[in-house]
């Protein structure tokens, strides 16, 4: 592009020093020779001859503007898409205690938005610098072989001008851009926070305090726009005042030079339109450094979660579960939250066998969640281990132990998609094992409801988080989900807490005729839930206090009575 404008702005020279000195032809070996080449038969036909061609130019020279602002585009997107999803990559590859201490509306922010920022304030204004500093340099080089004077005084006053500008405002652009980050990020986080919440929010009739936190967030963040974007313009009107100013000058200095303005035409007509095509050229310069200047910080923010996502997951992998035959021993097991001045699990020694249904129970904040995070290896031990048979669990094959254990949790997560697709998470359907579906939903109770209520059966659509069905029935399908797995340990994190208890009863039965050899993990506030347990334990800051069956402990220990009697 660069080259193509160089030859347009230099063919202006000979077409105007033709309009200009029609015997010009005699005087010039250049143009002599294009004369003969071409076998014009007068100068009139060449100057119309070369007017068209000109104009010819002109036309490809945009064209060719038009592709490659596409191809600038087009490579800078494809790069974002790429940051992007090794941002997503690095994010759900992180450790379960990072989202703990994260918002998750920043891994949002920066997925979407910022990566965005990315690109069109960064890759893209590295792109322009270079592909227009290209195009200046060849004119000025151009300008400087027809007179140099000129050209370094042109050159130098205009690009002077704009590094003056850009050096007063490179500091005020960077601690806007930061501002700029804060602020998105508080937009996000208000704006998911009350759709998050929206049902609380409405019923507490607190519209307008959530309201009034994305306002002024975005009102921060509107209020930094403004501000940039004068600074860019800034620049423009400046100069063009310096370009005309420069212009004026040198008509003065060649109609001096050359002695009369008809023979400073043709230099005149270059310099006008070397000056119309480097202004803009030099504006976008400015332009790209200002936007790189001001989206920088964002390089920053994203650079070691880029670095590290290089190569480091297989999203593809097919993963063998671990074999589960026997036991699962926590060995000393101590854990402490990075927050927290003292541990949540203390010196905790559990053998559990496969098969039994284990229940844990204890007051909030006793460990009962932890302590499953943990089995599940959602979070690691600071000391101690869990040992899966003889196989210690670490972080080498804790996915082939994940693969084995199905997790439902009090608030079941559902995505907007059809009945099927929430039961078998992340399967085509076309591999969907549709017998495997029919009895997962019969052991979870919900296959008459799902086939015969539902307009569509297991391709009905169930809404954003199952918006379209009801607590017990959400986590039915949450248990459906579980039991398609086909897995040997079931984990119930107080899966039936938030169900009326004709739901919970009628659950708690479906879960007596799962399959025999299920070992089977019960997190729970009611105790009506783990009556059939094998071993009930229960934790009070992080340590076992007592174990037992249901009715062992109802006949020895006095707190395990006051928690029947006061559910």
């Amino acid at each position: 592009m660069g080259v193509l404008e160089v030859v347009g702005v230099a063919s202006i020279l000979p077409f105007m020093q033709l309009m200009a000195e029609p015997d010009a032809i005699e005087k010039s070996r250049w143009l002599n020779a294009i004369y003969e080449f071409f076998h014009f038969e007068n100068p009139r036909q060449m100057l119309i001859y070369s007017g068209i061609g000109i104009i010819a130019l002109i036309g490809v020279t945009n064209l060719f503007t038009i592709f490659t602002t596409w191809l600038r585009y087009k490579f800078s997107w494809e790069i974002a898409h790429q940051l992007s999803v090794r941002l997503l990559r690095t994010y759900i590859h992180k450790p379960y205690n990072f989202y703990l201490d994260n918002n998750s509306s920043q891994v949002n922010t920066y997925i979407i938005s910022e990566v965005g920022n990315l690109t069109g304030g960064v890759i893209i204004p590295i792109i322009e610098i270079f592909s227009r500093l290209f195009m200046s340099i060849v004119i000025l080089s151009m300008l400087v072989f027809v007179d140099p004077k000129v050209a370094m005084i042109m050159f130098g006053g205009l690009g002077g001008a704009y590094l003056i500008i850009y050096l007063s405002q490179k500091n005020y652009l960077k601690r806007i851009g930061v501002l700029r980050i804060k602020t998105n990020l508080l937009r996000y986080q208000s704006l998911q926070e009350l759709l998050q919440g929206i049902k609380t929010i409405m019923v507490y009739n607190k519209r307008e305090f959530f309201y009034n936190r994305y306002s002024q967030a975005s009102w921060e963040f509107s209020n930094i726009q403004p501000k940039y974007n004068l600074l860019l313009s800034i620049p423009r009107s400046v100069l063009e005042f310096l370009a005309f100013g420069s212009i004026l000058g040198v008509t003065i200095y060649l109609y001096i030079t050359a002695g009369n303005i008809q023979s400073a035409i043709p230099r005149l007509s270059l310099y006008a339109v070397a000056g119309y095509r480097l202004l803009p050229a030099m504006q976008k310069i400015f332009t790209a450094l200002a936007k790189l200047r001001h989206n920088y910080p964002v390089v920053d923010k994203l650079h070691n979660d880029l670095r590290k996502s290089h190569g480091d997951y297989k999203m593809t992998e097919t993963i063998k579960a671990l074999p589960f035959k026997d036991r699962i021993l926590l060995n000393k097991i101590n854990f402490k939250y990075e927050t927290a001045t003292r541990p949540v699990i203390k010196d905790l020694t559990i053998e559990l066998k496969k098969g039994e249904t284990i229940a844990f129970i204890g007051s909030t904040g006793s460990g009962k969640t932890t302590l499953v995070d943990l089995i599940v290896g959602l979070l690691n031990p600071g000391k101690g281990q869990i040992i899966i048979d003889d196989t210690p669990l670490n972080a080498s094959n804790v996915k082939e132990w994940q693969e084995d254990i199905s997790y439902v949790p009090q608030e079941v997560f559902l995505f907007d998609d059809t009945v099927a697709s929430n039961i078998t998470l992340g399967i085509k359907a076309e591999e969907v094992n549709r017998k495997q579906l029919e009895r997962a939903t019969q052991l979870a109770d919900i296959h008459t409801f799902i086939s015969e209520q539902l307009p569509d059966g297991f391709a009905t659509e169930i809404g954003e988080n199952g918006v379209r069905l009801s607590g017990g029935q959400r986590q039915r399908l949450g248990l459906a989900r579980a039991l398609y797995k086909a897995p040997s340990v079931l984990i119930l994190d107080e899966a039936t807490s938030a169900l009326d208890s004709i739901t919970e009863k009628s659950i708690i039965e479906s879960l007596q005729k799962l399959p025999q050899d299920l070992t089977t993990i019960i997190i729970a506030h009611r105790l009506s839930t783990v009556k059939h347990a094998n071993c009930i334990y229960i934790l009070d800051e992080g340590k076992v206090i007592a174990k037992g069956t249901y009715d062992s402990l109802i006949d020895s220990n006095k707190s395990f009575q006051t928690m029947v009697n006061l559910s």
